[in-house]
């Protein structure tokens, strides 16, 4: 398992600097604008994937295509309508899997997607991480954890 993700930029915390950038959001450009490395495990450990997919905070949920997904063994867990960038609204599967992510490991929800989609990391898997992503310079950084 490879835990280095050269994509991440680490910084601890400075109090003097006069902002703070929470997990999830987007700094310094658009979304959806770069991707970044990722594994996916089932949830006993016993088959995993290495993916790439594009950084979307504008997308809820981490998404993969279903055949991937069900490769794994992944399962449904449930049903719910998201919006998608049109308007739209689409019923997706959504179910648990591990994830590696900017050298991190947890379990996050992960979306059934189509199988000519393509692969995200949405909002709430950059906040299961404390990441942000930094789309002027093409990279997740970590964010500031608050209560």
């Amino acid at each position: 398992m490879n835990t280095e993700n050269k994509a991440v930029a680490h910084r601890k915390w400075n109090s003097d600097e006069p902002w703070i950038i929470l997990p999830g959001t987007t700094i310094g450009g658009e979304v959806g604008t770069f991707s970044a490395d990722f594994v996916i495990w089932n949830r006993d450990g016993t088959e995993s994937r290495s993916l790439n997919g594009l950084v979307d905070t504008g997308a809820s949920y981490a998404m993969v295509p279903a055949s991937i997904l069900e490769e794994l063994g992944i399962e449904r867990r449930q049903t719910r309508a998201f919006t998608l960038a049109d308007g739209s609204k689409r019923d997706f599967s959504i179910g648990w899997v591990e994830m590696e992510l900017a050298g991190e490991i947890g379990p996050v929800h992960i979306l059934f997607g189509p199988d000519n989609g393509n692969i995200l990391l949405g909002t709430m898997t950059l906040e299961a991480f404390g990441l942000a992503a930094d789309a002027k310079h093409h990279r997740l950084i970590i964010a500031e954890l608050t209560l």
